[in-house]
């Protein structure tokens, strides 16, 4: 007779939200993926190949207009740490977001804990990020007149925003969504917040604005795009600083930034160097031969650098850009802190 089986402990979304609904849980995390990128630069971190299915080159889930979910397995493990983690993240038009996280030990390959979290705990990992690579990379928002330039108003946008409250002290929003919709939706939401949200007929007004009072040294984009969204229009740029975090470029194919906006920035930082050729907003600058692999550093090497590309000269035009397209090292950082923090 087989021995009986062993149940992981299953944790629901309403159990997950119990724990990081903790505003300190977020100032941890924020931390947290800051030293796992650099476990992941250092090569302490072992990340299995992506899957991404129902999005290009694969066929899609069905065949339904308007229809882009997609869904993303990642899988990986620090080096010498308590657990190996296996993410299954679903999302995209026009259902809400489902997964859940496998946590198994490493010395015994025991299947520990199963999260079922709906994709809340990728929408807060990738947040964080965003919040990494903004005090590092952004310029100085300590202006009472600074903004933050955001494009796209879904659920991501939001967390961007809430996470940011966190190592800045700006409140103050530009906006554009494709929809008058949702964009009335996110002020209204991002409002009762806290924070001071204006939005902008165009896209491009968030990287061009039509008054000095308008700009933008910190924009973060959230879209899904498959075309480009901010465009270096004409041959120059504002002559004063400016970092933008690419978030929404999660798969093949996707890119919220024109190829050539990205060669035209001073930094290029991202996530994982090696994936930037496959997936991410610098994927078609490459393969256009505008931007060589070797240009591009790491967060993870940043934070060893110990340099500052922070700008907090108004009159110094550094232009940097951040893609994140998402790393297993991540999803391992968040859900080791919950298994911790729930255990207690």
């Amino acid at each position: 007779m087989a021995p009986p089986q062993e149940i992981p402990t299953i944790y629901t979304l309403e159990d997950i939200e119990s724990v990081v609904s903790d505003p300190q849980f977020a100032v941890e995390l924020i931390d947290a993926i800051q030293e796992g990128f650099v476990a992941y630069s250092k090569g302490n971190f072992n990340a299995a190949p992506i899957q991404t299915l129902g999005a290009p080159p694969m066929a899609p889930f069905v065949n339904v207009d308007n229809y882009s979910a997609q869904t993303c397995v990642k899988s990986g493990y620090i080096t010498g740490g308590d657990h190996y983690v296996t993410k299954i993240a679903s999302g995209g038009n026009p259902h809400p977001n489902s997964g859940l996280m496998q946590l198994y030990s490493q010395k015994t390959g025991k299947f520990e804990m199963l999260l079922l979290d709906d994709g809340l705990l990728t929408e807060l990992r990738t947040a964080a990020v965003g919040s990494v690579a903004a005090r590092m990379l952004a310029p100085d928002l300590s202006d009472e007149a600074a903004c933050i330039g955001v494009l796209g108003t879904g659920v991501q946008a939001r967390y961007q925003l809430q996470y940011l409250a966190h190592v800045t002290g700006c409140r103050n929003v530009r906006v554009w969504g494709r929809t008058e919709k949702n964009t009335v939706q996110f002020i209204k939401d991002m409002e009762a917040e806290g924070w001071n949200v204006t939005p902008v007929e165009s896209s491009q007004h968030l990287l061009q604005p039509p008054t000095n009072d308008w700009y933008c040294p910190l924009i973060v984009t959230t879209t899904s795009s498959r075309v480009p969204l901010l465009k270096l229009d004409g041959s120059k740029l504002s002559k004063r600083p400016l970092h933008i975090t690419c978030i929404g470029s999660d798969s093949t194919g996707k890119l919220e930034l024109d190829p050539k906006l990205v060669a035209a920035a001073d930094l290029l930082v991202a996530d994982s160097r090696i994936q930037t050729q496959e997936r991410g907003e610098f994927e078609d600058a490459i393969k256009q031969g505008l931007v060589s692999l070797e240009s591009i550093t790491e967060l993870g090497e940043l934070v060893l650098e110990k340099k500052s590309w922070r700008s907090n000269d108004d009159n110094d035009a550094r232009f940097t850009v951040f893609d994140s397209s998402g790393v297993a090292v991540q999803d391992c950082i968040i859900a080791s802190m919950f298994a911790l923090r729930a255990s207690k």
